[in-house]
């Protein structure tokens, strides 16, 4: 995919969360069941970065756990509702730029590094290199806690025929594995965001070319694709 047809499906879907960061907010207040076990990958006293943290839920997870958790989102919105909402001192929450395959902070920073339902939100290319950076922000025996949405679902299969049919006509700029799904923003109005429907091996591929040792790929409830990695 062309880098500047990347960078405008970046912007849209920043903007598109922040139409949306109060309904999504009223919808992500708790933790999806079946994903509990991935808090057993951080322990008391570890950095944890929230790669694209949303309104902060993660940390749910951890309330009984004293971590030391950095959030990272591109929606600023979103990062205020998570700044209202978990304002304690060991959680610090920044605002990043979507296109910049690109984190503020050093080397072999963050024990484990968490990115929940964010990578479907980006094409192929952008993913490979966002997971070559969290590699290099994850310490040495860190662990790496990936979900994607399962996409390959009866209600999601329309889209991604639908662009296979442009794409055939040559009236879509998307990949083959790429697809719009509809939601509505605060407001009300329905608005397209981009998603990539990535297989269990394509993710698993991904992360271990940045460098990550596979501990655990698989589909849980049929809805996410989860991968957690070892550095």
């Amino acid at each position: 995919m062309k880098q500047d047809i990347v960078n405008k499906i970046l912007s849209e879907t920043e903007t598109g969360y922040d139409m949306m960061s109060q309904k999504f907010s009223q919808t992500r207040k708790f933790f999806w069941r079946g994903l509990e076990f991935i808090k057993d990958y951080a322990k008391t006293g570890d950095k944890i970065l929230d790669y694209g943290c949303g309104n902060g839920r993660l940390l749910e997870l951890f309330l009984d756990k004293k971590i030391n958790y950095t959030g990272v989102d591109s929606s600023q919105k979103l990062l205020n509702l998570a700044k209202n909402k978990y304002p304690q001192e060991s959680a610090n929450f920044l605002k990043i730029d979507p296109s910049q395959p690109s984190l503020p902070f050093e080397d072999d920073f963050f024990n484990s590094t968490y990115a929940i339902a964010v990578f479907h939100h980006f094409p192929k290319e952008h993913a490979e290199k966002m997971a070559q950076e969290l590699y290099r922000v994850t310490k040495k025996d860190g662990y790496i806690v990936i979900t994607v949405w399962n996409l390959w679902q009866r209600k999601y299969l329309k889209n991604i025929l639908k662009n296979w049919l442009e794409k055939i006509s040559d009236k879509s700029d998307l990949d083959w594995k790429g697809c719009h799904i509809s939601f509505k923003n605060n407001q009300g109005g329905v608005f397209r965001r981009y998603h990539h429907a990535f297989t269990i091996r394509e993710l698993e591929k991904i992360f271990e070319a940045a460098g990550f040792k596979t501990e655990k790929c698989e589909v849980i409830d049929g809805k996410n694709i989860v991968f957690v990695g070892k550095k």
